[in-house]
């Protein structure tokens, strides 16, 4: 705003926006930089390689009941640089996919490795 004024103060065509611009800079409080050493300092330390796979699933059947499952013949692995975007509609078994590969359900059926 300041640049503004200076720029147009005496400029006949713009001296009521340099002169309004110039109210609102005497309004603004001017506060000094706030500089504070941080209190609380979090220092968090590199973990250990874990060797491959932390999860796996091999020819897992996933699901509640042996006579509907969700999934079947799943096979994932994952190491420390695997990303994974989990899409798809409404009781697809997402969430529940995700459950058994973690340990919180059984797989019905199949291998599950967590390291």
């Amino acid at each position: 705003m300041q640049k503004f004024v200076d720029k147009f103060r005496f400029n006949a065509k713009r001296a009521t926006m340099a002169q309004s611009r110039i109210k609102a800079i005497a309004k603004i409080d001017l506060v000094d930089e706030v500089l504070m050493d941080p209190s609380c300092v979090f220092i968090f330390p590199n973990p250990e390689k874990i060797s491959p796979p932390i999860l796996r699933l091999d020819e897992a059947v996933i699901g509640w009941s042996q006579d509907k499952p969700l999934l079947s013949k799943v096979n994932i692995n994952v190491d420390m640089e695997t990303r994974i975007a989990m899409v798809g509609p409404n009781g697809a078994g997402k969430s529940t996919l995700v459950k058994t590969l973690i340990g919180q359900i059984e797989n019905l059926n199949g291998y599950r490795f967590i390291h």
